[in-house]
């Protein structure tokens, strides 16, 4: 009997673990001190009927794409079907959030906000995780900041 309670509290941990909520501050990703920065919502011009809630999360500036993988797999394990947008530097992410939700919105109640610079945003904006591609049939992936595949999630 007593086995079988371990087993089973260790199965429930295991789940409970996996299915964590998420929220701003530091998390631990693939071995890596992240900053989760907060989140945002947009309905997607692309998927005007439905509402996406990205998270931000900011990872360390030396990461390589290879550790960004590993990163966002540990992300998207600990919570899945989550969007992620993964920065190495938090300057201009307010100026980047504020652009994203006005260019996304079809109410028009949005105010303009001028997009940051697009050098920052190249340089810091490293990718996203998403469902969006009608190529992969809106599998969950690590994309790069134009929708392209960077790894299946």
């Amino acid at each position: 009997m007593k086995k079988i309670l371990v087993i089973f509290v260790l199965i429930f941990w295991g789940i409970s673990a996996q299915t964590q909520e998420l929220k701003p501050g530091q998390l631990n990703l693939a071995g890596y001190e992240t900053n989760v920065w907060g989140s945002y919502t947009i309905s997607h011009m692309i998927f005007p009927n439905e509402s996406w809630e990205f998270w931000v999360v900011i990872v360390p500036i030396s990461i390589t794409q290879n550790k960004l993988i590993e990163i966002a797999k540990d992300f998207y394990l600990k919570y899945p079907q989550t969007r992620a947008r993964f920065f190495n530097d938090s300057q201009y992410i307010q100026q980047y959030i504020d652009r994203d939700i006005f260019v996304n919105d079809s109410t028009g109640t949005e105010k303009e906000v001028p997009f940051p610079d697009v050098k920052w945003v190249q340089d810091h904006l490293l990718g996203n995780i998403n469902n969006r591609s009608s190529t992969y049939n809106r599998a969950w992936m690590l994309e790069n900041r134009y929708g392209g595949k960077l790894s299946f999630l």
